[in-house]
């Protein structure tokens, strides 16, 4: 393998308090740190509280808080359509940067949908308010392919016509010093030319867009075709700095977990990958809950998986 590389203030007015129904284990003096590999950071989405929190500058800023208190280093924002406006954003810049958390920003629509372009330059704009690391996710799926279950991967006019649009949209961010990268999630990740292609051959025909990896989709039941696990680690190790941040999660008899455990392609070898690959963003994508105290104790325990397997400690 290669090596390569406001202040938090919530209005009482609003009724918004931070943890009020929980009890931090974390100071904010100690971070979680990669035992192997120290360059890189871990972090979660926070669409792990999307179905018990509001999506608002105030439950992401707590939630930021939350970051820093337990120890990691960023946030991955989920914000599929674009709601946030510019104002949110800078008040959740402003906190992040005094936490010392960076932050990742995600939207949910395919890059071939009729109304990406739009939202691609609002979410640019966001993504910019952020600073470092500058990275900008969306989705690759065609819309044909999305609504056709038949279909196993893509046809080669559907892979071209994907190529074309991850490249271009690559090269309008990297013009805004952005990051643009796509997540793996219907389509397989092992193609089958010419019978039907998947993610690694999208990445054989761009040069420009990066790779979320998501470590349970190419095994889930949402994949049109399950990977081989080999196939998978092989095919990550050959594409240098195009992987740019990896979605850890756990899939169990094709069905994404709450809580981290064993995986086909296992976490510690996907921690080896990226340690010897230079991937440096590690980012916790867990099953959410409705109640908040259940998704804090999910991160708690999946945080203790991670320990006992030797990835991480806190200093």
């Amino acid at each position: 393998m290669k090596m390569r590389f406001y202040f938090a203030i919530l209005l009482t007015a609003a009724g918004i308090s931070f943890f009020s129904t929980r009890s931090c284990t974390g100071t904010g003096e100690h971070r979680l740190l990669f035992t192997d590999y120290p360059e890189m950071k871990i972090g979660f989405s926070t669409k792990n509280f999307m179905e018990a929190l509001p999506f608002n500058a105030g439950s992401i800023s707590e939630l930021v808080t939350y970051a820093a208190e337990e120890g990691y280093q960023f946030i991955e924002i989920r914000d599929d359509t674009v709601s946030l406006t510019k104002t949110d954003c800078d008040s959740i810049a402003e906190i992040a940067s005094h936490k010392g958390i960076e932050v990742i920003y995600e939207i949910n629509v395919s890059i071939l949908d009729p109304c990406f372009p739009e939202l691609f330059e609002k979410a640019l704009d966001n993504t910019g308010t952020f600073g470092h690391p500058g990275i900008l996710r969306a989705i690759v799926i065609p819309v044909r392919f999305a609504g056709n279950p038949a279909m196993t991967g893509w046809d080669m006019e559907e892979l071209k016509e994907a190529a074309i649009a991850a490249d271009r949209y690559a090269g309008a961010a990297g013009e805004k010093g952005i990051t643009f990268i796509v997540e793996n999630l219907f389509e397989p990740f092992i193609g089958n030319p010419p019978f039907y292609y998947g993610m690694n051959d999208l990445f054989r025909h761009t040069r420009h867009v990066g790779l979320q990896f998501d470590l349970c989709n190419p095994f889930a039941g949402i994949s049109r075709k399950m990977a081989d696990p080999g196939k998978v680690g092989n095919f990550l190790d050959t594409i240098g700095g195009r992987w740019v941040t990896s979605h850890i999660k756990t899939c169990t008899d094709g069905v994404a977990q709450p809580v981290l455990g064993d995986n086909p392609l296992t976490i510690i070898q996907l921690t080896e990958l990226m340690g010897e690959t230079g991937v440096h963003y590690f980012a916790l994508e867990l099953t959410g809950a409705a109640e908040k105290g259940v998704c804090f104790r999910n991160h708690d325990k999946s945080i203790r998986f991670l320990k006992e397997l030797g990835i991480i400690e806190k200093r």
